[in-house]
C-alpha cells in the first residue's frame, strides 16, 4: 500500500508539473519530467516553445495547418465594402 500510495503521488506531481510547464509555454516533454532514467538536465526554466511548434518537444506546425489558420482568421474578418445587405444576406451596390 505504501508504494502505491508513492507511485500516485510521484505521478500527480509529474502530471501538475507538466501542466504548469505548459501553461507557463516551456519547451520540455512529459517524458523529461517523468523519466527516471533520462531526466531533464537544462537550467530552469527551460526555453519557451517557439511559434512553429504546437506541443513541447520536437513537434512542428506544418504549413497546411498554419494556411488554413490564417484562411480562417480571414474569412472571419468582416467586411468593409460600401455596398448594404438586405434580410437574406444580398449585398446590394
Amino acid at each position: 500500500m505504501p508504494a502505491i500510495g508513492m507511485g500516485l503521488g510521484w505521478l500527480g506531481y509529474a502530471l501538475g508539473l507538466w501542466g504548469y510547464s505548459l501553461i507557463r509555454g516551456y519547451n520540455v516533454t512529459l517524458g523529461q519530467l517523468m523519466s527516471p532514467l533520462h531526466p531533464y538536465s537544462g537550467a530552469w526554466p527551460p526555453a519557451a516553445i517557439p511559434n512553429t511548434q504546437v506541443l513541447p518537444g520536437k513537434q512542428q506546425a506544418t504549413q497546411s495547418t498554419a494556411s488554413t489558420t490564417a484562411a480562417a482568421g480571414a474569412a472571419a474578418t468582416p467586411s468593409t465594402g460600401s455596398g448594404t445587405s438586405t434580410p437574406s444576406g444580398d449585398v446590394i451596390t
